[in-house]
């Protein structure tokens, strides 16, 4: 069984149950073959220095794709074009919805109240990353695969 293979079977499962609420928003941020991961602020010690993707967390009332532009926007200081979405995954008994898009800008700066650190990898650094279960939620490698499957569809 190849590795990557061996990473999915062991990562959590795209969330395909009954419609439950969406409780966080995720995105997969592509530029250049190079996807931003970042490294959010967390009293978690278990989560520190793990790469996740940027996102957070729903507002009352708030739908998704306006969570999600508020959240990038809030972390990154930038805005995402036409989002795709990549499907949900459970983590920590929370529903996380995650979209995908393609962004012609670099991304330098974020905000050091919400993240610790950003960083843009290549997909096979993403595979070491997930290898040495530096990945923050377990599906991003997934949700990166997914985002690929699509754009490579359209």
């Amino acid at each position: 069984m190849n590795a990557i293979t061996a990473i999915l079977r062991d990562s959590p499962k795209r969330f395909v149950g009954d419609k439950a609420a969406i409780a966080r928003v995720r995105c997969v941020l592509m530029r250049a073959d190079r996807y931003l991961l970042a490294q959010h602020n967390s009293r978690r010690r278990d989560t520190i220095g793990q790469w996740g993707l940027p996102g957070g967390r729903l507002k009352d009332d708030e739908k998704p794709k306006a969570a999600l532009r508020r959240e990038i926007f809030e972390e990154l200081g930038c805005r995402v074009p036409d989002l795709i979405r990549l499907g949900d995954w459970m983590y920590r008994h929370e529903q996380q919805r995650v979209f995908g898009c393609e962004i012609d800008n670099p991304i330098a700066k974020f905000d050091a109240d919400e993240l610790r650190a950003i960083g843009w990898f290549s997909y096979a650094e993403i595979i070491e990353l997930a290898r040495g279960r530096k990945l923050r939620m377990g599906f991003e490698l997934a949700a990166i695969i997914e985002f690929q499957r699509r754009i490579a569809d359209a």
